[in-house]
C-alpha cells in the first residue's frame, strides 16, 4: 500500500484537475475532458460557475466559449451530479442514466409525467416540426406551477424529456436553452445507445478517479451523481468492495498522512502520487468558484485540506458566516481562504465585501503580493478596472492588503 503526506496528495489532486499543473489544460475541450463534468450555474454576482471554473484552467478562455463548443457538438449538457457540461463521448453512460429515468416508478417527476402525457406529446410534436425550440417559443404562463422552479407546463415538459433522453439541448443563446430532438443533436459519430449494465461500475470508478486523482467511497457516490451509485451499489459496502477487486488494475489503495481510512488514487497517477510535485508558492492565487470539482462536495475539501467550505447563497442571510458567494482562495497547494466577492459590470468595478485570510501563508507581504497577482488576472477576466476592498479578517492585514489592491489601480 502506498503511503504519502497530505502535501503529496493535494499536489496531485491540484495537478490532476489542472488547476495546478505540470500539464496545463490547453482548450475547453480540454479542461472538460480532464475533470468529466463542469457545473452549470446561474448565479452570477462573478462568473457563471461554469466560465469560472473553465477560467481557472484554461487562462486565455472567454466568457461564454463553453457554449460554442456545446453548439459545435463536442460537449452536451446533462444531470451528472448537477446540470454540468459534459464531453459528448460519455454520452452512452448518461444514455444508460436517461433510461433508467425513463423506466422509473415513482418520483416527483413520474408522477409529473403521469399526469400530463398530453402536454409532453404536443411539446414532442412542436420540437419535431418546428426543430430547436427555447421554452419562450411554446405555450403560456396560465396558473402557478406545482413544483419544478416555478415553470410552466411546457418548460417542464421540455425538461422531463430532456431528463428521459428524447431531448438534449442544442445549444444556448443568453444562457436560454434551445431543446431539439436527440438523434439531430448527437453527433453521428457518436453511439445513442446506452452503456452495458455490467459495464457501469467499472466506468464509473475509472471516470471518478481519472478525473479527481484521489479519493474514497463517497467521491463514487457523489462525482456523477447518485442515481448510478444508487443503481450499481446502494450502499458503503458494496462499493468498498468493489474498489478492493479493482485494485492493481485501475486504483492503488493509498493511505494519506493524518487519515486512518484507506484511499485510492487512479493507478495511471500511482507514481505521479509520491514524487514532489510542481513549486506553486510563487504563483499568484486563484479565485475559484463555489462549485468547482474541487470543493463543491464539502467532504472533499474537509479531508484533503481541513478547510471546511459550505456555500452560503442558499443560506438566511442572518445565519451567514462568510457572505452570499465566498470563493475559496487558492494559494499554491492550500486553500488558504474565502472572499465574499461581487462585480458591477455597469460600472468595471469589482467589490470585495469581506476577506478572510485563514492561511499563514496569506499573511505576510509575499502572500499579499500573490493575492494581489491573482485578483488582477481575476479583475481581467471580469473586465472591471476599479477595485473595492471592504473588511479584512484579521483586521490587522487590513492596510497590507488595501495597499496591495490599490497598486493594482
Amino acid at each position: 500500500m502506498l503511503e504519502v503526506s497530505q502535501s503529496q496528495a493535494q499536489h496531485l489532486v491540484l495537478d490532476v484537475q489542472g488547476l495546478r499543473s505540470r500539464r496545463p489544460c490547453r482548450s475547453v475541450l480540454d479542461v472538460v475532458r480532464r475533470v468529466h463534468n463542469v457545473q452549470i450555474d446561474t448565479i452570477s454576482v462573478v462568473s457563471r460557475s461554469h466560465d469560472l471554473t473553465v477560467f481557472n484552467r484554461f487562462p486565455k478562455y472567454s466568457e461564454g466559449e463553453v457554449w460554442r463548443e456545446e453548439r459545435a457538438g463536442r460537449l452536451f449538457e446533462y444531470w451528472s451530479h448537477a446540470m454540468c457540461l459534459l464531453p459528448v463521448q460519455s454520452f452512452p453512460f448518461y444514455a444508460w442514466i436517461m433510461e433508467r429515468m425513463s423506466e422509473a416508478k415513482k418520483g416527483w417527476q413520474v408522477e409529473w409525467g403521469v399526469k400530463n402525457k398530453e402536454t409532453i406529446e404536443s411539446v414532442l410534436e412542436h420540437v419535431k416540426a418546428k426543430g430547436p425550440t427555447a421554452s419562450s417559443d411554446i405555450g403560456t404562463r396560465e396558473q402557478k406551477s406545482d413544483g419544478w422552479w416555478d415553470w410552466k407546463k411546457e418548460k417542464l415538459a421540455l425538461e422531463y424529456l430532456l431528463v428521459t433522453g428524447r431531448l438534449l439541448v442544442a445549444y444556448r443563446e443568453g444562457f436560454q436553452k434551445y431543446y431539439d430532438l436527440t438523434e439531430r443533436v448527437l453527433p453521428p459519430a457518436i453511439p445513442s445507445e446506452p452503456m452495458a449494465i455490467d459495464e457501469i461500475p467499472e466506468y464509473v470508478v475509472d471516470t471518478v478517479f481519472r478525473s479527481i486523482g484521489l479519493g474514497d467511497y463517497r467521491d463514487l457516490k457523489t462525482y456523477m451523481g447518485g442515481l448510478p451509485f444508487r443503481e450499481t451499489w446502494g450502499g458503503r459496502q458494496l462499493v468498498e468492495s468493489t474498489l478492493k477487486e479493482h485494485i492493481g488494475s485501475t486504483v492503488e489503495q493509498v493511505t494519506v498522512e493524518g487519515h486512518k481510512d484507506p484511499l485510492y488514487v487512479h493507478k495511471a497517477y500511482a507514481d505521479a502520487l509520491t514524487g514532489s510535485g510542481p513549486d506553486t508558492s510563487s504563483e499568484p492565487v486563484m479565485l475559484l468558484s463555489p462549485f468547482d470539482n474541487i470543493v463543491r462536495e464539502r467532504h472533499y475539501p474537509r479531508w484533503l485540506w481541513t478547510f471546511d467550505y459550505k456555500i452560503e447563497c442558499y443560506t438566511p442571510v442572518n445565519q451567514r458566516k462568510y457572505g452570499y458567494y465566498a470563493l475559496p482562495i487558492l494559494d499554491g497547494s492550500a486553500l488558504a481562504g474565502r472572499v465574499d466577492a461581487k462585480v458591477h459590470r455597469d460600472k468595471g468595478l469589482l467589490e470585495l465585501k469581506s476577506l478572510y485570510i485563514e492561511f499563514d501563508s496569506l499573511k505576510d507581504d509575499d502572500g499579499a503580493a500573490r493575492f494581489a497577482g491573482g485578483l488582477e488576472r481575476f479583475a481581467k477576466f471580469h473586465g472591471c478596472s476599479e477595485i473595492e476592498l471592504h473588511s479584512v479578517m484579521p483586521r490587522g492585514l487590513r492596510k497590507r492588503y488595501c495597499e496591495v489592491i490599490s497598486s493594482l489601480m
